[in-house]
Formats: C-alpha cells, sequence, structure tokens
C-alpha cells in the first residue's frame, strides 16, 4: 500500500469569495467543485488545468491562520509567457530570478499565502 499522491492542499483564506476569484479569473486554475453545506461551511475546490492535485480554499481551522500557507510551487514551461499573462491579471510577481534549477518569480494570494513559479531546467524535470 501506502501513500500514492499528494491529493489536495488545504489553503487557508479569510473570504473564500475573493479568494475564489483571485485563483479562478487571475491564476487560470479550474473550478472543480464549490459546494455550500450552510452559511459556515463551504467546500471551493480548485486546481491549474490538467493537474492532478488540487487546492481547497478554506476557512482556517485546527490553528491555522489565513495566509499562513508558505512556498507553494506550481510550474510553467515558459516562465516569460505565464508571467506577463499573469501580471496582466493583476497578480503581483516578484521579479524572476535565475538559478542553476531553473527561473522563478514569486507572488502572493490576497491572504498572504506565498506561492512560487517556476521554470525549472530541463536538467532538473523528471
Amino acid at each position: 500500500m501506502g501513500i500514492s499522491r499528494v491529493d489536495t492542499v488545504s489553503i487557508p483564506v479569510s473570504d473564500q469569495a475573493q479568494a475564489l476569484v483571485f485563483y479562478r479569473d487571475a491564476l487560470g486554475f479550474e473550478l472543480i467543485r464549490d459546494h455550500s453545506a450552510n452559511d459556515d461551511k463551504r467546500w471551493v475546490q480548485l486546481a491549474p488545468k490538467g493537474a492532478e492535485t488540487t487546492i481547497s480554499l478554506v476557512r482556517p481551522f485546527a490553528g491555522m491562520k489565513a495566509g499562513s500557507v508558505q512556498g507553494l510551487v506550481v510550474q510553467t514551461d515558459d516562465i516569460t509567457s505565464t508571467y506577463n499573462e499573469l501580471s496582466g491579471r493583476g497578480v503581483g510577481l516578484s521579479e524572476i530570478v535565475t538559478l542553476i534549477s531553473g527561473r522563478f518569480a514569486t507572488f502572493a494570494d490576497p491572504d498572504g499565502n506565498g506561492w512560487v513559479l517556476i521554470e525549472a531546467n530541463s536538467t532538473m524535470q523528471a
């Protein structure tokens, strides 16, 4: 048996509706599920197109704080094009930095959850 994959990463946000707009409209993630059991319980699940791992925009629980997730990495084949596209949609990105492993830029969602956009060197890709 054993663990076979990461399924869903919980992203703690203060406003699920605002976060949904950012992840869907600014980042271009696809909405997989948006279900409300009542006013206090809502499940919002998204993923980059074709991705196996998803994110869930959750109200903070179990000691979480909105904006406390840092260092999540998303990959692109063309960082310059993706950078320009996301910038055009209002995403505030850092400068693109080049390292041995590839090129990257960072950004945050409206709550401050931190992300890394990376274009890995071909020698680093599986």
